[in-house]
C-alpha cells in the first residue's frame, strides 16, 4: 500500500490543501508530477543502494523515506509539502525496484504467488484510500488524512524491522557481486543488453497506455455525453479489473511453457486490436460500449504490467540482477510513459475523436506484443 497510496491520495485533496496554503490549485500540480520525476531519476540507481546496504537495510531505508516525507507533508507550508513529496517519491522509487528482488531473494520458488500478493495489495490500497479520503476529509479535514498516510509507513517500517531480524534470504548474492576488488566481478552492462531493453519497452508501453487512459478517458467519455456518474464507476471498474488480473496472471506466467505464455500474449494482443477498432468507431454515448472498452484496456494494461514485474525476477538469477534490470526498465519505462498524457492531450485538443491518437494506440499495442514475445523467448536477461 505504501507504494501507491501516498501518491494516488494526494490529488483527491488538492483543493483543500490549496485553500489552507492560500495558493491556486494549479500551483499544486507539481505535487502530482514530482513522484513520476523521482521514478525516472532514481530507479536506475536503486540497485546501487541495495548493493551498498544489503536488501534488508535498503528496504528499511526506502520505507523510512516514505515515513519522513509523510511527516513533512503534515506541516502546512509549501516548502515542506515539496520536500515531503520528493522524499516519498525517493522511497517509492526504491521500493518499486526492490520488491521484485525481495520476491526473488525470499520466495524464489513462489515468484508468481508473491508477485500477485504485492501487486494486489498496491491496487487494493489505492481503491481503499480513494474511498476513505472524501469521508475522512469531510469529518476531520485533510490533515487527518495526512496523518493516516503517516501511520501507513510507520506500521510497515515497524513490522519490517522486527521481521527482518528473523528472516534470511533463500537466494544469497554471490560474493563477486559485491566484492569490487575481485577480478571475477560480473559486469552486467544492463543498458547495452538487448533483452533488458525489450523488458524496458514492455514496461514503458504498458505504462504509457495506462497513464494516458486514466488521464484522458474521462474527458473522452464526457465529450461523447456520458454522464459524470457513469464515468466515475466505469473508471472505478477499470481499476478493479486490474485486481482480478493480478490474482491470476503471475502464477500463470511462471507455470506456463514459453509457447503457452506466447499464446496468452497474442490473445491479449487481439483484445488490444479489438479495442483499437472500437476507438475508431467511438461515436456513441452508450455506457455498455465505454464499460467494455474500459474493462478490456484495464485487462490489457494489468496483464502486461504483471508480465514485466514477474519477468524481472523470473528472468534473472540473483536479487542484484533483479534490482539492476528492474531499475533500468522502470527508469526508462516511466520516462516513456511521461510523454503519453501530454501528447494525447494535444491530439485531443485538436480533435477529441480524431484518428491520429487511435493510430498511435494501435501501433503501441502491436509493439507491446512484439517486445513481450522477445522477452518470453529469452531464457535469461543476463547470460554468461
Amino acid at each position: 500500500m505504501n507504494m501507491r497510496a501516498p501518491v494516488t491520495t494526494l490529488p483527491l485533496m488538492l483543493n483543500e490543501i490549496a485553500s489552507s496554503l492560500n495558493v491556486a490549485t494549479s500551483q499544486l500540480g507539481i505535487l502530482t508530477t514530482i513522484p513520476l520525476i523521482m521514478f525516472v531519476l532514481v530507479s536506475n540507481f536503486a540497485a546501487k543502494t541495495m548493493q551498498l546496504m544489503g536488501l534488508k537495510r535498503a528496504m528499511a531505508f526506502a520505507v523510512a523515506m516514505i515515513l519522513l516525507g509523510s511527516l513533512c507533508r503534515v506541516v502546512t507550508n509549501m516548502p515542506m509539502m515539496l520536500i515531503g513529496t520528493v522524499l516519498i517519491g525517493l522511497g517509492i522509487a526504491h521500493l518499486n525496484v526492490f520488491m521484485p528482488s525481495f520476491v526473488m531473494a525470499f520466495f524464489p520458488t513462489k515468484i508468481g504467488l508473491y508477485t500477485s500478493i504485492y501487486t494486489m495489495s498496491n491496487m487494493l490500497g489505492t481503491a481503499v484510500f480513494n474511498v476513505l479520503t472524501a469521508p475522512v476529509m469531510a469529518k476531520w479535514g485533510w490533515h487527518a488524512m495526512m496523518w493516516i498516510l503517516v501511520l501507513l509507513p510507520a506500521l510497515a517500517l515497524g513490522v519490517w524491522l522486527v521481521a527482518s531480524r528473523f528472516a534470511e534470504p533463500v537466494v544469497q548474492e554471490p560474493a563477486d557481486d559485491f566484492d569490487k576488488s575481485s577480478p571475477q566481478e560480473p559486469k552486467l552492462h544492463v543498458w547495452r543488453n538487448p533483452r533488458a531493453w525489450a523488458l524496458l519497452l514492455v514496461f514503458g508501453f504498458q505504462a504509457i497506455l495506462n497513464y494516458t487512459f486514466v488521464a484522458w478517458m474521462p474527458s473522452l467519455m464526457a465529450y461523447h455525453h456520458v454522464s459524470a456518474g457513469n464515468i466515475g464507476w466505469i473508471m472505478a471498474l477499470y481499476s478493479i479489473i486490474g485486481m482480478f488480473v493480478s490474482l491470476l496472471v503471475p502464477n500463470l506466467i511462471v507455470r506456463l511453457t514459453k509457447r503457452g505464455l506466447a499464446g496468452c500474449v497474442l490473445f491479449m494482443g487481439l483484445i488490444g486490436l479489438l479495442t483499437a477498432v472500437m476507438l475508431f468507431n467511438q461515436n456513441t454515448s452508450a455506457v455498455g460500449f465505454w464499460l467494455a472498452l474500459a474493462l478490456m484496456i484495464g485487462s490489457i494494461t494489468a496483464f502486461f504490467f504483471l508480465i514485466a514485474m514477474t519477468m524481472f525476477a523470473a528472468k534473472t538469477t540473483t536479487p542484484f540482477q533483479t534490482a539492476t534490470v528492474s531499475g533500468m526498465a522502470q527508469s526508462g519505462g516511466y520516462f516513456i510513459s511521461a510523454f503519453g498524457p501530454t501528447l494525447y492531450g494535444q491530439a485531443f485538443q485538436a480533435n477529441p475523436a480524431g484518428s491520429v491518437q487511435n493510430i498511435v494506440y494501435t501501433v503501441i499495442v502491436v509493439l507491446l506484443v512484439s517486445v513481450t514475445l522477445l522477452v518470453i523467448k529469452a531464457d535469461r536477461i543476463f547470460t554468461k
